[in-house]
């Protein structure tokens, strides 16, 4: 753990005792064409010296740097440095020798400072120039060992709480500026907590052991010519190392502002103000200027404390003796990250929000905040379970690309967003069942007659769904049904035509396998379901094998959902026994792994479609997703995510978590460079698809998604060892 958190040169007693309130810092910022850092390049350098808690601003290096590679767009839209304006710019090695220069002997201080020190790292390796690592202090350590659990350590979230201003936000200047100034802010509460020299800082610092592991997993701390984990390359497709709540930087007060605020008179008496409240179910109320021009605000909690201190006669008390005096006010369209941070600042409970005209137009609080907030998080899952028919159900599913792209923006992996994407796909479906279970009572027919259990089958039942969405779905009914599943006028029948056609016309298209609930072969009760597995198990040709690579995934959305774990039960167990089964799918996730190879165009290159692009569905999930099936079911291993059952199965056998854990990176890999694409192409009108267009890619990029696939390979050999 030393190594990630100390220098790399040797330190004297001398150098470890200096105190933190003298020490000679300066604070860095880089900003980057991605988040690799291995192979990633350098666009901007930003600097302030410091010393102890004073921030020379006099005394910065701010310029930007050509990274002799084209900017991604994705980098440009967060930093908003394009080729044009690094046409000009110093070449790498002379930007190394300045900030060597400046920095000097100086410790080194940052926010998430492992990754710029990794940037610069792996640029003097690969441009020959001499590097010494500094000491460090990163910022985003010493929070989370200050507030440990604290769930975001973001530059945003210690601006507000220290109520320091953010200027410049991604510029390398400005967020050193702003790290500077937290930074010093910082000084006291660390020395309140024993922490007063540098050796004693670097050592508060490696406490946050899980921040650290991630900062480790994402090479941050790797040196040059060290294995390249894929799992940087996923993440940097947006910005995930780096993430905050976008939230506050999207939206501005009047964005977050309900209904026109309520007015009362300073003379108004407490009581009556209470019962306007009461009347229009709000906690407070604006008050009307003063005679000096200042108007106030009053919160049902200053009537509570006021009762508590006066008794009863504090019913009688006007507005005025106890509101908060005078209100801040602000304009509609400041940010929210502004507004928070003058709300710091000022030690403010709220903030009156002003219109063009300048009127009061809203009241903003923390509590409107978290609850616009919780909302905006909710509002898909809530409109799911609000839709009343298909074109409700479709407002809801065009949502679905703008809070994956959002969910991304703000850290989430890809395997989380496909999660959820998914978790938004089975709740689509439960609804549709809903609403056909609605239509068939209005038409005389009544409700189920049996118990059932609707399910999920695919990548949506195994939660790796993205924006490319089909239907697979199928229905197990109780044993005791009665009646002639086979008849077109069998309730289960019918009603399965409406789940289908009702999720067809919210935008999730019909199945072009038909594995949905219209079609016969997709209804069974559950000793029919059972009498299937075993036959599927039993007789493992290529369109069993297809079923079986469908079905075993499958996730229960609506009903008794106990018939599914039964059923679940039961295909484990005969898929366990079944040697021939297993055997089988094993050859078939071996041929899944080499299409990579025979997918290659001339000189080992990417195999494109008409349309230029690469299907990595194709050349890189069908493998890793069947390998994974392939040893859950070996060692009845019940998750049935990807990743889950590579980790899993690996552990139980005893061998092979290094590469499985190799997979599952991989495995998030391809799911970010799919899902970025599908959000793109969403944007541009363009049907989502699995096929990437690979040229977005910087050379470094490709050539290390081309070493991922090509790893591919050992997907035989992992699987062999299941079957032997």
């Amino acid at each position: 753990m030393a190594k990630q958190i100390s220098p790399y040169r040797s330190t004297t007693p001398e150098e470890a005792a200096v105190p933190l309130v003298a020490l000679d810092m300066v604070v860095l910022d880089t900003e980057t064409t991605g988040l690799a850092v291995q192979t990633d390049r350098l666009v901007q350098i930003g600097a302030v010296r410091m010393q102890g808690a004073t921030l020379r601003e006099e005394e910065t290096l701010d310029f930007l740097v050509s990274p002799g590679v084209p900017i991604p767009p994705e980098s440009t839209r967060i930093h908003g440095i394009a080729d044009a304006d690094v046409k000009d710019a110093m070449g790498t090695p002379q930007a190394l020798e300045r900030l060597a220069d400046f920095v000097g002997d100086a410790v080194v201080v940052g926010h998430s400072v492992h990754f710029d020190l990794a940037i610069l790292r792996h640029e003097a390796a690969r441009h020959e120039v001499k590097w010494r690592e500094p000491r460090v202090l990163d910022l985003s350590l010493l929070a989370g060992a200050l507030t440990p659990g604290r769930l975001d350590n973001s530059i945003e979230a210690l601006a507000l709480s220290q109520g320091v201003d953010i200027v410049g936000r991604h510029t390398a200047l400005g967020d050193a500026l702003t790290t500077g100034r937290i930074m010093a802010a910082t000084l006291e509460p660390l020395r309140a907590k024993g922490v007063r020299s540098l050796a004693e800082a670097e050592a508060f610092q490696r406490r946050p052991h899980d921040m650290i592991h991630q900062q480790e997993r994402a090479g941050w701390f790797a040196a040059p010519g060290e294995r390249v984990d894929f799992l940087t390359v996923a993440d940097e497709l947006p910005n995930v190392q780096r993430a905050i709540d976008s939230y506050i930087y999207r939206h501005r007060l009047g964005d977050v502002l309900g209904e026109p605020p309520i007015t009362v008179t300073p003379e108004t008496s407490l009581q009556e103000a209470a019962a306007v409240m009461r009347e229009h179910r709000i906690g407070s109320l604006v008050v009307e200027p003063l005679a000096d021009g200042g108007g106030g605000f009053l919160s049902e909690r200053d009537v509570l404390f006021a009762i508590a201190e006066r008794g009863a006669a504090a019913v009688e008390m006007p507005v005025s003796s106890v509101m908060s005096y005078p209100v801040i006010s602000a304009p509609e369209h400041m940010f929210l990250y502004h507004a928070l941070g003058l709300m710091a600042r000022r030690g403010l409970r709220a903030l009156t929000s002003t219109g063009a005209d300048g009127a009061i137009s809203g009241v903003f609080t923390l509590r409107s905040l978290l609850q616009k907030r919780a909302l905006a998080s909710l509002s898909v899952g809530d409109g799911i379970a609000g839709a009343e028919n298909a074109a409700a159900l479709a407002k809801v599913q065009a949502e679905l690309p703008g809070v994956a792209s959002a969910l991304l923006a703000d850290g989430l992996s890809a395997q989380e967003v496909a999660q959820i994407i998914s978790a938004e796909s089975r709740a689509m479906t439960a609804r549709a069942a809903e609403l056909a279970e609605q239509i068939m009572i209005a038409q005389g027919r009544g409700a189920a007659p049996a118990r059932f259990c609707l399910l999920v089958l695919g990548s949506g039942g195994r939660g790796e769904s993205l924006l490319a969405p089909d239907q697979d779905n199928a229905v197990i009914i109780d044993d005791a049904c009665e009646g002639d599943l086979d008849s077109d006028n069998d309730w289960f029948t019918v009603w399965g035509a409406q789940v289908n056609r009702i999720l067809d016309e919210a935008g999730i298209p019909l199945c072009k396998g038909k594995v949905m609930v219209r079609e016969r072969a997709w209804r069974k009760r559950l000793a029919g379901w059972c009498r299937q597995v075993d036959a599927w198990v039993a007789n493992p040709k290529p369109e069993n094998l297809l079923n079986v690579d469908i079905f075993f995934d499958f996730a229960p959305v609506l009903g008794a959902e106990s018939l599914a774990w039964e059923l679940r039960s039961h295909a484990l167990d005969d898929a366990e026994r079944a040697r021939v089964l297993i055997r089988a799918m094993a050859e078939s996730a071996g041929a899944h792994s080499g299409a990579f190879s025979s997918f290659g165009g001339l000189f080992g290159g990417f195999q494109k479609d008409e349309r230029g692009r690469t299907d990595l569905k194709a050349c890189a999930l069908l493998g890793l997703v069947t390998c994974a099936r392939v040893m859950a079911l070996a060692h009845h291993v019940e998750e049935t995510s990807t990743p889950q059952r590579l980790l899993k199965a690996s552990e139980l056998a005893g061998a092979g978590e290094a590469d499985a854990r190799m997979l599952a990176d991989i495995h998030e890999m391809v799911l970010r460079l799919v899902l970025s694409q599908q959000i793109e192409d969403v944007k541009d009108g363009i049907t989502p698809s699995n096929a990437v267009d690979i040229s977005r890619l910087n050379r470094d990029q490709r050539r290390t998604l081309r070493h991922a696939l090509e790893r591919l390979d050992m997907i035989p050999e992992m699987v062999r060892g299941v079957v032997t």
